[in-house]
């Protein structure tokens, strides 16, 4: 597995890198977000790891590139107690975060992770007359186009992931914003009723007491 590793820090990016090499990985560095851009057209790699605060372009602007361009994994390497961060990388379209300092053993794990997550996924699904471009952030309802907010199809995709499961609001907000402890919980009853509004009402079931879950048409 080849892993893209943006970090403007000198001795965080050679650390890193050779953690990840222990780890089995092929690294190619970038010491910014300039050069990052750069090395995306140059070398093929499986997954990008990009530290959100660089110079010139940051992780932020850099996976808004990425995901306009394909739909290659990415993983932000965020400042623990910069939440806001973790949220604005959710939603350019990041698949995970990793919180500095990190435990190598966990950083491996969630680069895998989101690779075999993007390996598995066909490229559409369907769901009674909704179908779902995971690649493209695309949704139609019978034919027609339904815009949904980055949060909004993150949301959709992890309910898709457990269909017919039930998921608490704490497990939502990890798995859409990525901490259960992101904030108030309402903030997923507020996205669930707008993707309700978008996709029908009788898509995603409430479980009284135990969460949502996504309907088998």
């Amino acid at each position: 597995m080849r892993v893209l590793l943006a970090e403007d820090d000198a001795d965080l990016r050679e650390t890193t890198a050779l953690i990840l090499r222990k780890h089995g990985f092929d690294v190619v560095t970038a010491h910014d977000g300039t050069d990052a851009e750069a090395k995306l057209v140059t070398e093929v790699v499986d997954v990008a790891l990009l530290d959100v605060m660089m110079p010139g372009k940051d992780g932020i602007a850099l996976t808004k590139l990425i995901r306009s361009r394909g739909d290659l994994p990415v993983v932000l390497l965020t400042a623990r107690d910069l939440s806001s961060d973790q949220v604005m990388g959710l939603e350019a379209g990041a698949d995970d975060y990793v919180t500095k300092p990190f435990d190598g053993d966990v950083l491996a794990a969630r680069l895998r992770a989101v690779v075999r997550r993007g390996a598995t996924r066909q490229e559409t699904e369907r769901l009674g007359d909704l179908e779902i471009d995971r690649a493209g952030m695309t949704l139609t309802k019978a034919g027609e186009p339904v815009q949904l907010s980055a949060t909004e199809f993150r949301l959709l995709s992890v309910l898709l992931d457990h269909i017919g499961a039930v998921l608490s609001r704490d497990q939502l907000l990890d798995h859409v914003w990525g901490s259960s402890d992101w904030g108030d919980p309402r903030v997923v009853d507020v996205n669930i009723q707008r993707l309700r509004s978008k996709i029908g009402a009788d898509t995603i079931a409430t479980v009284r007491g135990a969460g949502y879950k996504l309907v088998r048409q």
